[in-house]
């Protein structure tokens, strides 16, 4: 408890501060980094060492990145997946015509690093190029610390019944409940701040559909890569902050939660 305390103070205005603070491209640059940083992340957690699919996946996370912050074509980013798949597969075929280790689970990893882990990065791009910005990127943020922190207190008091015994067993059903609850509220919080701090016009019942459905889906982030650790007997993914993991360890519910923000939002024409 108290080291994950510690990456909170530490890990969580480090990540405002770059997201906040910075012009809209040095956001984007600092999440094309931490795409970039999980990629071999991913890549060393699952065993597979090979200079040719850690350069494609960092050039598709540089991409997916480049192409949230400048406004690209869905129908140009979806080529763009197909390419990376088709791609992928041929180093699949390569590695193994040449007796080299590169099995589906290395295929697999490869779709998580040059896909699905960027595009969660880049979703916080396009919150943070949008109307406001520099408030509506902390959404994501908040719900997925505010869930995390609350599952835990939750938990620790009430918790009875496993939520996943074998991916992760300290998560507990009560804990989710409470670490949803706890999302909502501090959900909720925050637009009273824009409203009477910033004169930002806020849509409480929007705010609240947003961190419950976000507050769902986040959870499930921490419990894929987790998942993923376990199959793998990793303990951390890197050593981004000395001791308490790496990129994927940090951001692992921020890569679920931001693209379910971005969508609902997005669904609800709150964007600008």
């Amino acid at each position: 408890m108290k080291s994950r305390l510690l990456v909170a103070a530490v890990g969580v205005p480090l990540t405002l501060i770059m997201l906040v603070l910075l012009p809209d491209l040095g956001a984007a640059i600092f999440c094309a980094a931490i795409s970039c940083v999980a990629v071999q992340e991913m890549y060393a957690a699952v065993g597979v060492r090979s200079a040719a699919t850690l350069v494609l996946g960092c050039v598709s996370a540089l991409l997916i990145t480049a192409m949230a912050y400048f406004g690209t074509s869905a129908y140009i980013a979806l080529a763009w997946c197909c390419v990376y798949g088709v791609l992928l597969f041929f180093l699949w075929v390569a590695y193994y015509e040449r007796e080299k280790v590169f099995g589906f689970s290395g295929f697999g990893a490869g779709l998580m690093a040059g896909l699905i882990i960027p595009g969660g990065m880049a979703a916080l791009v396009l919150l943070r190029v949008a109307e406001y910005g520099r408030f509506t990127v902390l959404l994501p943020i908040i719900i997925a610390y505010a869930g995390d922190a609350g599952a835990l207190f939750a938990g620790m008091l009430f918790g009875k019944h496993k939520l996943a015994p074998r991916t992760s067993p300290k998560k507990t059903i009560e804990g989710g409940i409470g670490g949803l609850i706890v999302a909502v509220g501090v959900t909720l919080l925050y637009g009273v701040l824009l409203r009477y701090g910033f004169d930002i016009s806020v849509s409480f019942p929007m705010l609240a559909v947003t961190a419950l459905v976000t507050g769902i889906v986040s959870p499930l982030g921490d419990l894929a890569f987790s998942l993923i650790k376990r199959e793998f007997g990793v303990k951390d993914y890197g050593k981004l902050l000395p001791g308490h993991g790496g990129a994927l360890d940090r951001f692992d519910s921020t890569i679920f939660s931001a693209p379910a923000v971005y969508l609902l939002l997005a669904a609800l024409n709150v964007l600008g």
